[in-house]
């Protein structure tokens, strides 16, 4: 009977305690994804745009064609993987499934990504979300990311700066003039913070890149305020 009821807790501990892979829910050894699914994310890496980081097929260090055509108003943008069918899936759970235990291994590696640039910054902020979309979501996820990226990188995470001053319509499904028209306006900074701002290099955390319109708007506000360099870092983005 003993010898039932030790292996009945044995066999309950590794339920409760194992790690499983953060996209299709398999046991593994360390944290992250199993091998089947890392050999399935397409990991960003050079080549890519200097300012957007948009992935190269050539090896050539240049600027896209959208960022030719207009620069953004933030310096640089990075990225962990493409957003695509396969990892859409890890960020839609994160984002709207209440799986936030793996945001973990998110940071780690955003963090990774990172490493080499953000220690030449002296803020986190993450990109707000509205008032009513929280009460819906019960978190933002990007406030989740920018915390735990404050606890590796010892940068000041400040959520209080950048506000959702409107509310706006989903931009999954837009055009890219009708992204940045539909966020044009909905984004501000809170006076009571404004001055921290003043010279500061900030790091702009979200979940995903798109056309980068969420992040252009909050990054010219941020520069509107004495921000002297914006970065955004991002768990993933769409190929352009």
């Amino acid at each position: 009977m003993l010898k039932l009821f030790k292996q009945f807790v044995s066999k309950l501990k590794n339920i409760c305690f194992s790690i499983t892979c953060c996209n299709c829910g398999k046991i593994v050894d360390t944290e992250g994804l199993c091998l089947e699914c890392w050999k399935k994310i397409k990991w960003i890496s050079d080549p890519k745009c200097r300012i957007c980081g948009a992935p190269f097929e050539i090896d050539v260090d240049a600027l896209c064609f959208q960022c030719i055509k207009k620069k953004p108003h933030f310096d640089q943008a990075i990225s962990v993987f493409e957003y695509d069918n396969f990892s859409k899936g890890i960020i839609l759970k994160f984002k709207h499934r209440d799986v936030t235990h793996i945001c973990r291994q998110l940071v780690a590696w955003l963090w990774r990504a990172s490493q080499d640039i953000i220690k030449d910054y002296d803020i986190i902020v993450p990109v707000p979300i509205h008032f009513l979309k929280r009460l819906k979501r019960k978190y933002n996820q990007s406030e989740l990311l920018a915390k735990k990226l404050e606890t590796l990188s010892g940068i000041t995470y400040e959520p209080r700066i950048l506000r959702k001053e409107k509310q706006t319509q989903q931009q999954e499904g837009l055009s890219r003039n009708a992204r940045l028209k539909n966020v044009k306006g909905s984004f501000g900074i809170n006076p009571k913070y404004a001055n921290l701002l003043r010279d500061k290099n900030v790091i702009l955390v979200d979940d995903v890149l798109t056309t980068g319109a969420t992040a252009n708007e909050c990054s010219r506000n941020l520069k509107k305020y004495g921000a002297k360099k914006v970065t955004i870092l991002t768990i993933a983005r769409v190929s352009v």
